[in-house]
């Protein structure tokens, strides 16, 4: 994590017991975000300045509070474009800011979201925690790779779901790193 970073981890800790206090359960809670990848999009938003960035799969909202809150924070008048195929989840999010959520549908996945994206201007960082099967996620990690801007990040919950981390952090992006949560691992990639 970069040095700037540093600074607003207490805050990032804090405000993820206060989220999960107050969270309605949408989903399963095993879909839940853990502390260490809320932690690490809070204080990377902030540190960062990032004022564009894109979720797939909310689930609960515990990673759409984190950024939501950061882009908040900063002050700079971010906007949050999340996507998922449970249209119940358009209901994770409560609080102020420009949040965008998109229902996908089930079938044409793919091509309904590269739709939408190729939309959008550049992403300054991108988050991955929908479909952990090789296919979605080798799909999706390119599309955020073409989406993000220079020296955009990609951030990916549950790498270890599939070998696709593994085959395009290293040869797709600058910097590839992988962190350990409580039960699973976390891929932050630069492009």
């Amino acid at each position: 994590m970069p040095k700037e970073a540093h600074q607003y981890i207490g805050a990032a800790r804090s405000l993820f017991k206060e989220v999960l206090i107050n969270q309605s359960s949408i989903t399963s809670k095993r879909w839940n975000a853990e502390e260490n990848l809320f932690v690490l999009l809070y204080s990377l938003i902030r540190s960062n300045e990032s004022k564009f960035v894109v979720e797939t799969g909310v689930a609960n909202g515990i990673t759409t509070n984190a950024i939501m809150n950061a882009l908040q924070q900063s002050g700079k008048n971010g906007e949050l474009h999340s996507f998922d195929v449970l249209p119940e989840t358009r209901n994770a999010y409560s609080g102020s800011g420009n949040w965008n959520f998109h229902l996908l549908p089930t079938k044409n996945t793919a091509r309904k979201i590269k739709s939408i994206v190729s939309k959008f201007s550049k992403v300054d960082i991108w988050v991955h925690d929908s479909d952990h099967g090789y296919r979605w996620q080798k799909f999706e990690y390119l599309l955020a790779l073409a989406s993000l801007s220079d020296n955009g990040i990609l951030i990916s919950d549950d790498i270890d779901s599939s070998s696709a981390w593994g085959e395009l952090a290293k040869t797709h992006f600058r910097k590839s790193f992988i962190i350990f949560d409580s039960r699973k691992f976390i891929g932050i990639a630069f492009k």
